[in-house]
């Protein structure tokens, strides 16, 4: 049986989560500023406590570790999900580049 990382992803019995990020705009870059100040000075501590106060907004435009975790679990999961069951390919017939795994099904063009 195939082991599948479930901490942040329960890909494949569920879809994958999906991310809606913003652009930094005039909404957020004052504050975006005001954090980075404060990092440049040494200040983290008053940068960690202006994030945290301020997460539900700086979650639309800030990926956070959690965020990168999810990710990461997530393209491991798809890979290990891919690699359990055979894919179909088509490719065109001047097509040179394309990657299969043996017991692929390929189906070419004219």
């Amino acid at each position: 049986m195939t082991l599948y990382e479930n901490e942040f992803s329960r890909f494949p019995s569920q879809k994958i989560t999906m991310h809606h990020f913003k652009n930094v705009d005039d909404n957020a870059a004052a504050l975006i500023n005001q954090i980075n100040q404060l990092r440049s000075q040494g200040l983290y501590s008053q940068a960690a406590a202006l994030i945290e106060s301020k997460k539900e907004f700086l979650s639309r435009y800030i990926a956070d570790a959690v965020t990168f975790r999810t990710w990461e679990e997530e393209i491991y999961n798809t890979q290990t999900y891919a690699r359990q069951i055979h894919q179909s390919i088509y490719f065109e017939e001047n097509q040179e580049d394309f990657e299969c795994l043996e017991g692929d099904v390929w189906a070419g063009g004219v």
